[in-house]
């Protein structure tokens, strides 16, 4: 594996993780649009946006007797399904992916039957964001793992799927828990790809680096500019007990406020003086 973390390679990190990060839009709603909004907009009458929701093609928000449609859900619909884009989304840049409008999970299946395991879990009666993040905690009731999960692989995993493109250990996180990384990431820590989505923090980074982790984390939170980009810490790894790594963490615009991580092992995996005086060039 190429030298990832010398000088000269910088600049073309940060090309490689800008070019992901445009591609990827805000998935903040910038408005919704009336059932008749939507129709005109498409050329289509009021009954066949109407049957786009009732089959779930499209997502809409209920009031009462009316639905409003998330911008990006209708954008999602027309370029999933070839459909050409209206005049009035036209002047947007819609030249990267789109994403289905993220749902809590209770939210995705209700009125299906996987639906009936979503009654006394814990993610519901917390009201979680992201479902996977409470598996380290149990009582999640549903029957699969993530990977295999509809729910998962529509909303969360297709936008951090870009890892799967990167031929070295890369992981994205969010606040403390890891949403999903690619296989050279499991084999790194030493788990299957399946474990990754919703392991703690604490479940990847060794005791020895867990302060420093943590406070960077925090650091980058509130906006530090003090904040390394790259790093040395040791990972946990079920083989090894504890592999040192340098890492560099790049912002994410989708998901928003995620990081993603890319990982190269040390060379030589030496716990002495020189390798501690190698760590502080990268503090």
């Amino acid at each position: 594996m190429a030298k990832l973390f010398d000088q000269g390679a910088d600049k073309s990190y940060y090309s490689v993780i800008d070019r992901h990060s445009q591609a990827m839009p805000m998935t903040t709603p910038r408005k919704s649009l009336s059932v008749g909004q939507a129709a005109a907009m498409c050329g289509v009458g009021r009954s066949t946006i109407g049957y786009w929701i009732r089959s779930k093609k499209i997502r809409a928000n209920r009031t009462g007797r009316n639905y409003s449609i998330p911008f990006e859900e209708l954008l999602y619909f027309l370029k999933s399904t070839g459909r050409d884009i209206p005049d009035e989304l036209a002047g947007r840049d819609i030249r990267g992916h789109c994403f289905r409008t993220i749902l809590k999970c209770w939210q995705y299946w209700k009125d299906d039957p996987h639906g009936r395991h979503c009654e006394g879990c814990i993610v519901f009666l917390n009201d979680l964001e992201a479902c996977f993040t409470a598996k380290k905690v149990g009582h999640v009731h549903c029957p699969g793992s993530c990977i295999e999960c509809q729910y998962y692989t529509e909303i969360y995993f297709s936008r951090i799927q870009f890892v799967c493109q990167i031929d070295f250990p890369a992981a994205v996180y969010k606040g403390f828990e890891v949403w999903g990384g690619n296989t050279s990431w499991a084999e790194l820590c030493g788990v299957q790809e399946n474990d990754l989505p919703g392991m703690g923090i604490e479940q990847v980074v060794h005791p020895d680096s867990m302060q420093t982790v943590f406070s960077n984390i925090k650091k980058r939170a509130f906006g530090d500019p003090s904040t390394p980009r790259t790093y040395s810490i040791f990972l946990k790894n079920l083989q090894n007990g504890k592999l040192r790594v340098r890492i560099s963490v790049y912002p994410l615009t989708e998901p928003a406020g995620a990081y993603l991580v890319l990982a190269e092992p040390h060379e030589h995996q030496s716990h002495g003086a020189q390798s501690r005086r190698e760590d502080e060039q990268w503090r």
